[in-house]
């Protein structure tokens, strides 16, 4: 099934997250695009299956995702092949200078770059809640610690608001079929988490040295 008819009823694999950003990361420092975008493939199921309170993240993702895979597959896709590729390409165009909905892919890639902090911080407090433990009070504090900067005043109260609504752990790692996760077994939650962030590190080093990280 493509990803963009993804359903509460697809499987999650935390592990094809985890696979692919090893992939998206190379020996010489560059970060490949098409494991990168995979990998945001399987982080967009996770978000589905998570249920209502995740829909408009989800969304965004999703819109960002086929936005960023049509450029990947366009006419100049070859200069999307890394991100610093992409950030050369851009820059040297003069595509940075707008601010339309698209954006390009350096505008896209930082609003991804911003979510991907937010999922790595959630997977971190998923992995060691206690299984009878609901998730709002981790869920919250990952977002406040991430995506919260990022966001108005009254969307931010709002996604806190929605968070309350969220489960315990086991209910979601039951959501998730990832049944085994429960009584301390986390499934490689913790493992993904480590790994997101290390993308996001070097990600935000290349960001900051094209002065790109605080795009809009």
């Amino acid at each position: 099934m493509s990803f963009t008819n993804v359903s509460e009823d697809d499987d999650f694999d935390v592990n094809a997250i985890t696979s692919n950003m090893k992939k998206c990361m190379a020996k010489n420092g560059c970060l490949y695009l098409d494991p990168y975008i995979s990998a945001y493939h399987e982080i967009h199921k996770l978000l589905v299956r998570l249920g209502p309170v995740f829909v408009p993240l989800a969304h965004d993702v999703l819109q960002k995702l086929l936005q960023l895979d049509c450029l990947r597959k366009g006419g100049a896709g070859t200069s999307y092949a890394t991100v610093e590729g992409m950030i050369e390409f851009e820059t040297a165009g003069g595509e940075l200078g707008g601010d339309d909905i698209g954006g390009g892919g350096c505008r896209l890639l930082v609003r991804l770059h911003r979510n991907l902090e937010f999922v790595s911080e959630f997977l971190r407090e998923l992995s060691h809640t206690p299984d009878e433990e609901r998730l709002s009070a981790g869920c919250q504090a990952a977002y406040r610690r991430t995506l919260a900067a990022h966001h108005p005043w009254l969307a931010q109260k709002a996604a806190l608001l929605a968070m309350y609504a969220l489960g315990t752990r086991g209910e979601t790692l039951l959501k998730l079929g990832t049944p085994s996760a429960l009584h301390g077994d986390d499934m490689g939650l913790s493992q993904c988490a480590d790994l997101l962030r290390e993308v996001h590190g070097q990600t935000q080093q290349l960001l900051e040295a094209h002065r790109l990280a605080e795009l809009a």
